[in-house]
């Protein structure tokens, strides 16, 4: 991991629990190292994301009617630090999800920075129900406390044209 030197600040998250959770872990953590940097006196570390994607699984949507992601997640902080104290707290972090244990590892996203993600993304079509599993850009950027906006990014498409059969058993 390069984080520190300026240029890493998107992290790509595997083995996640539900989106509205990671949205509440996120801005929980960045509350809490904010709180921290203050108490220790150092509050231009800030912490804080401005760029959140969760692939889903639509097929699996639209065959079963159920939603689950794709195990990773692309977040973009906006600075390193922020991106190494995230990864200091989560990475080999086991979720405590009864039902479904999983170790979430961390790792450099290929695609660096808000403006990247965005361009990225911003052509792809989603083949979804709702624009709540499209990437969104938090503005301003999410600390745990500001209210951000989440201004979605791609198209919607709806439902494909394929039918899938259900599953027999």
């Amino acid at each position: 991991m390069e984080y520190g030197n300026g240029y890493r600040k998107g992290n790509m998250s595997k083995a996640l629990p539900l989106r509205s959770h990671l949205v509440e872990i996120l801005k929980d953590h960045c509350l809490n190292v904010n709180l921290n940097s203050v108490i220790r006196l150092e509050p231009s570390k800030k912490s804080e994301f401005d760029f959140l994607y969760l692939p889903m699984d639509f097929k699996e949507f639209w065959k079963n009617k159920r939603i689950s992601n794709l195990g990773y997640a692309f977040v973009n902080f906006t600075s390193s630090d922020a991106a190494l104290k995230f990864y200091e707290q989560f990475h080999k972090f086991e979720w405590p999800v009864p039902e479904n244990r999983k170790i979430c590892v961390i790792t450099c996203a290929k695609t660096q920075g808000k403006e990247a993600l965005t361009k990225r993304f911003k052509r792809k079509i989603f083949w979804c129900h709702s624009n709540d599993y499209l990437p969104v850009i938090l503005a301003p950027p999410c600390d745990g406390v500001k209210v951000s906006s989440l201004v979605t990014v791609g198209k919607l498409a709806g439902r494909p044209k394929i039918q899938w059969k259900k599953r027999s058993g």
